[in-house]
């Protein structure tokens, strides 16, 4: 059966062929090699000698863990695995102990997009309408219409940056200032027409507030490209367009230098959150790495196969069938027993008889006679020319025997010298009885 269903999976397998990358479903792990996947800016991380590493831990690991800590955490959209707000509350605890939060994506995580200071921040995307149309990997569909931006001031973030080239799909990031009295519930005196509905800020996480606003490092065309927002003692990196760090945008303009800029923390380390792309230390590996072949069907129905195997051993599907009763009496035994009961019953003409008519049948079987018709004295001539016996002596033997079988009486002594004496004739006939298998 396991046999069978290998070749069934085999023979129905069909090579399915990998869908192109494209903006509507993009993959933005560091895994991918795709257009729109982030692999290019890890690797050009790792080559320029820094140290970075792909995150495969929940972001509890962040607090838990006592070495190896990453100075900066890079979020890049869209998610395969969304937060929770226990992962949210988390990453939030750890940004507010002093590390750096880079969230690269068009509408990032609700819960991440917040801010320690008196402001209300969100993130304003564009219509996805025409995400499906383009094609990651040309340059000039995703750029159309779509200049450079430039920095709006000089920081360590746009060191060395003379501009950046965003998609047309690139988003926003807009804040707006919350009044001093309403802080507490998030409500804003000053109303921004960009600024879209979310929930109160919480500072559950940090002990005060932080006094500076949130600052734009880029912007243009009417967006806010790069904000960074203060949160406890350490900080939040929003860039709205992941396609200046992905594999197909990187390398326009001054793209690169400004991605590194954003990760760039001294001597520590950079990680890339892995864990919400899907590659988890929880995901089961096995099945990961056979993902679009057909093993993990065979492997999974060779389980269902052994499950029925045990299942039906222990199961009886029909009406209980009795077990044989086995014969408790071989031959040997049913001779002794007769043989005991003639002795005692002192039925030594029926031995005679069984012995006798055994002896004749094998007799005239040997020299070609009818057993029914054959006289005695000429069986009795025959073995005497045969076998060189007495004729006389062997007709008296065959004489005797016939006699007792037709009532004269007789003894044990005598049944036995008259039982040697057929055993004799036999073998001097060379009548040997094979062995018999034991019963």
């Amino acid at each position: 059966m396991a046999a069978l269903l290998i070749g069934l999976n085999a023979a129905t397998y069909t090579q399915k062929q990998k869908e192109p990358d494209n903006e509507f479903s993009p993959n933005r792990s560091t895994f991918n090699v795709g257009a729109t996947g982030t692999q290019a800016f890890y690797t050009l991380l790792s080559e320029t000698g820094r140290k970075v590493t792909r995150w495969q831990e929940a972001p509890a690991a962040l607090l838990t863990r006592k070495a190896n800590l990453p100075a900066v955490f890079v979020v890049v959209g869209s998610l395969r695995r969304g937060y929770t707000e226990v992962e949210t509350d988390e990453l939030l605890r750890w940004v507010s102990g002093g590390g750096r939060l880079v969230l690269i994506d068009r509408d990032p995580p609700k819960g991440l997009v917040t801010t320690t200071a008196n402001w209300k921040m969100s993130t304003a995307e564009p219509d996805p309408e025409g995400f499906v149309a383009v094609d990651p990997s040309d340059q000039t569909q995703m750029t159309v219409e779509t200049p450079a931006v430039k920095a709006v001031q000089p920081t360590v973030f746009t060191q060395g940056v003379n501009a950046v080239q965003p998609s047309r799909f690139a988003g926003s990031i807009v804040f707006s200032r919350i009044a001093e009295k309403n802080r507490g519930s998030g409500e804003s005196d000053e109303t921004d027409e960009n600024a879209s509905p979310r929930r109160s800020t919480s500072y559950n996480s940090v002990e005060t507030p932080s006094q500076n606003g949130p600052l734009v490092h880029f912007a243009g065309g009417e967006k806010n490209l790069l904000v960074e927002a203060p949160y406890g003692s350490g900080r939040i990196l929003f860039l709205s367009d992941p396609y200046i760090v992905s594999n197909g945008g990187i390398a326009l303009v001054d793209n690169a230098q400004l991605a590194v800029n954003l990760v760039s923390a001294g001597d520590g380390s950079v990680a890339f959150d892995e864990y919400h792309q899907g590659y988890g230390t929880d995901s089961n590996r096995f099945l990961q790495f056979f993902e679009g072949t057909p093993v993990v069907a065979i492997f999974l129905q060779t389980i269902v196969l052994v499950g029925l195997v045990f299942f039906s051993q222990s199961r009886r599907f029909g009406r209980p069938v009795p077990e044989p009763e086995p014969d408790r009496l071989s031959k040997l035994e049913y001779v002794a027993a007769m043989a005991e009961l003639q002795s005692r019953t002192k039925a030594f003409d029926l031995a005679i008889e069984n012995i006798y008519n055994e002896f004749r049948r094998r007799v005239t079987r040997y020299f070609g006679l009818d057993n029914f018709t054959a006289k005695s004295g000429d069986i009795a001539a025959l073995i005497a020319e045969r076998s060189g016996l007495d004729r006389a002596h062997i007709a008296e033997t065959l004489f005797t025997c016939v006699e007792i079988i037709r009532g004269e009486p007789t003894n044990k002594k005598e049944v036995v010298r008259l039982a040697n004496a057929l055993r004799d004739i036999e073998q001097k006939l060379g009548m040997t009885r094979a062995a018999r298998t034991r019963i």
